[in-house]
């Protein structure tokens, strides 16, 4: 008997350390979606989405009017990958566009046998937390390929609304960094974004989030727009779909005219059929947004020199393009011109004075829902960039613990300490008048739904150990 004990002693410190860890884990990987609210400055923004903007953009890409590339005017009569002045005087064309909102902006260079092409890539960098980064993106070449092609739903469409979101959001902070990327060799087999995508996998970044416009100006019937996720229980098509369901709310939210149809798939047109299969085939989430293409109004003049301006919905085209730069928006936390501070501290255990790592820190800014998240290093210490604002702070191990009314300034620094423990024990280490709550076993349950059999058998498995080390 004293020999279980002694192992029974030593395997009760393992089981909690797991479910602490299991509940950083499973908070990290399948967090709910932030819930979507109503945002002056987003609505501000998109409220500067016209469709006389739309078509003079539009007209630029397509032919339909001269534009100035590299100081002399240029009719853009194609963007097809084989007409290789015509394709390196659009994407100049673009990058001198996207450089003219003030974002950094670069060529992607890449290679694919005989073909070498390059993309164009806009930057905003984040204030909070930079290596988080969002995508919109669409692809920038066309068909067919000989000396005409005006592309202009396919995919002028995508690339003018992601040229629209550079330029409306230029001048905003985001939490997170947003980029505006333009793809070429699209119609030949995903080349531009394939290469984009394999290199930002290699470089170890952090997308979280790809939004993809191909073809998003056809309409001839109701305003239905159709948003392809992946299916399956992975964590890269679970966030995809949660990117899907965000989309839909913003438009629903911004009471744009568009009726959303959601579909969770594996086969084309979501993989293989346009540049988000590149991202998701190296484990980012992404999402393809695009007209009906399963609901049979999809374009006649795909792929055709009649794909003009002129045989598209203007105004469904306009509402497709302001819910794709909301998205972004609320994706990559835009923010008002406040300022950040800081704001760190020890999360610590009550009953012993040791500090707890690891530990998940979330400040809710219930503002704008917005949520950032720290976890503790080795010595049980947090720390954060937060917009200026008043927080609501939550830290949770094996335990929980909330403080209410944490206020960041700008430029400054605030420390807090939490305390966590079991239930009843603990207060935070100066007096302050926030209030804590403890973690129930229900709630951790609630918490941890996809592994609610093992969090019980843990459970369990604790009371068990409990009781036998009390006889």
């Amino acid at each position: 008997m004293a020999s279980g004990r002694r192992l029974l002693r030593a395997l009760l410190p393992l089981l909690l350390a797991g479910l602490g860890l299991l509940i950083l884990a499973v908070g990290a990987t399948a967090a709910p979606p932030e819930t979507v609210i109503y945002n002056p400055m987003v609505a501000d923004v998109i409220s500067q989405v016209t469709t006389p903007t739309l078509v003079y953009e539009l007209e630029g890409l397509t032919g339909e009017r001269p534009v100035t590339v590299a100081g002399i005017s240029y009719t853009i009569a194609t963007r097809n990958v084989l007409q290789i002045e015509a394709i390196s005087m659009a994407t100049r064309y673009a990058y001198e566009w996207l450089a003219g909102t003030g974002l950094d902006v670069s060529y992607h260079d890449y290679s694919r046998g005989d073909t070498e092409g390059r993309n164009v890539v806009a930057e905003k960098p984040g204030l909070v937390d930079p290596g988080e980064i969002y995508l919109i993106t669409a692809h920038l070449d066309d068909m067919p390929p000989g000396p005409r092609a005006p592309g202009a739903d396919d995919n002028a469409s995508g690339s003018v609304a992601v040229m629209m979101a550079a330029r409306l959001l230029a001048a905003h902070h985001f939490a997170y960094t947003v980029r505006f990327v333009l793809f070429t060799g699209e119609e030949y087999g995903l080349l531009g974004s394939s290469a984009y995508a394999a290199d930002c996998a290699a470089r170890g970044e952090n997308i979280r989030g790809v939004i993809n416009l191909d073809m998003i100006g056809y309409n001839t019937g109701r305003p239905v727009y159709e948003i392809f996720a992946l299916e399956g229980d992975s964590a890269t098509a679970v966030e995809s779909r949660q990117l899907a369901e965000l989309f839909v709310d913003v438009a629903s939210v911004y009471d744009l005219d568009l009726e959303p149809q959601e579909l969770v798939m594996d086969v084309y047109p979501l993989v293989g059929g346009s540049d988000q299969w590149s991202f998701l085939q190296v484990g980012y989430p992404a999402v393809l947004v695009s007209e009906g293409f399963e609901s049979g109004d999809f374009n006649p003049h795909y792929h055709t020199v009649n794909d003009a301006v002129s045989v598209m919905d203007l105004n469904y085209y306009a509402d497709l393009t302001r819910a794709s730069i909301a998205t972004l928006a609320h994706l990559g936390h835009v923010l008002p011109g406040d300022g950040v501070g800081h704001l760190s501290g020890m999360v610590y255990d009550s009953r012993t004075g040791q500090s707890i790592s690891p530990a998940a820190v979330v400040a809710f800014w219930p503002v704008y829902h917005y949520t950032f998240t720290a976890v503790t290093d080795e010595g049980g210490v947090y720390a954060m960039t937060l917009p200026a604002g008043e927080y609501v702070l939550t830290a949770r191990s094996a335990f929980s613990a909330t403080v209410a009314d944490v206020t960041i300034l700008p430029d400054a620094a605030v420390t807090r300490d939490i305390a966590l423990g079991a239930a009843g024990g603990g207060v935070p280490k100066e007096p302050v008048p926030e209030k804590q709550a403890v973690l129930s076993i229900d709630f951790v349950l609630d918490l941890l739904a996809p592994a609610r059999v093992f969090v019980l058998l843990i459970y369990y498995v604790w009371r068990v150990v409990g009781a036998c080390l009390g006889c």
